[in-house]
């Protein structure tokens, strides 16, 4: 899963247009009680990334569309943003 976040990293920064959305998101899906916890970062629960991506991916693992499957997904989100205003 760190590798898949590093990667996702990497996507992200070079489209800066996708950067407030990619913040948005993970604060959205952020744990409860995060600054409970050391590190105190606002990070999901893995046992929810995991969730996710078995049930987007199934076996076959995230590693081919994940960085691509990402920039879809942000930018769907920022263009319904934009619509619903």
């Amino acid at each position: 899963m760190r590798n898949l976040l590093s990667q996702g990293s990497i996507v992200i920064i070079g489209k800066p247009h996708l950067w407030k959305v990619a913040i948005t998101q993970l604060w959205r899906i952020r744990e409860n009680g995060w600054y409970k916890k050391f590190p105190f970062l606002p990070a999901p629960n893995k046992k929810y990334i995991n969730f996710r991506l078995i049930t987007a991916y199934g076996d076959e693992g995230p590693e081919n569309f994940f960085k691509s499957d990402l920039v879809t997904y942000f930018e769907w989100c920022r263009g319904w943003r934009i619509s619903s205003k």
